[in-house]
């Protein structure tokens, strides 16, 4: 169902990362072989960290491979145990609704208030929060439509 902005998600974060990569090796080499640092690779290099993170946290939804702990239900029968994965799934789409909405105060909290070496303002960095949001809720939003369609266990 979501193949096809599973692709460009990770092709904009393969970009991302590339991009990142070749920004801290021209920073090595202006500043250690040509003697002249450049003033925005700290600022470049935050905004595209940043980014990467929030779409590297759908593509972890995604593939099922994100960071998590399970106390509750462990040893529960199969029936317990789908209705704890039901509740889990439902939790995690509110806390990132609950975040990327927060997240627009944040973005107008920075309005008007620009990088000190890029030619671009801090909003840029922070829209990566409501995006990553989005894409996380997508992500969980099909797994529970999975989850659905897999039944409630024996």
């Amino acid at each position: 169902m979501l193949r096809v902005l599973d692709a460009a998600v990770e092709a904009l974060l393969t970009a991302l990362l590339i991009v990142l990569v070749l920004v801290g090796g021209a920073q090595i080499v202006w500043r250690f072989v040509l003697g002249d640092p450049l003033s925005w690779v700290i600022e470049a290099s935050v905004l595209l960290m940043v980014w990467a993170t929030m779409l590297a946290g759908y593509v972890g939804v995604r593939r099922n491979v994100h960071l998590s702990a399970d106390f509750a239900g462990f040893q529960a029968r199969p029936r317990v145990r789908w209705w704890l994965d039901l509740a889990s799934l439902l939790l995690c789409i509110v806390f990132v609704v609950v975040y990327g909405v927060s997240s627009f105060t944040v973005i107008d909290a920075m309005e008007g208030i620009p990088f000190t070496a890029l030619p671009i303002g801090q909003p840029a960095l922070y829209w990566s929060l409501p995006a990553g949001a989005l894409l996380m809720a997508l992500a969980l939003a099909e797994r529970v439509v999975r989850h659905l369609r897999q039944g409630r266990g024996a």
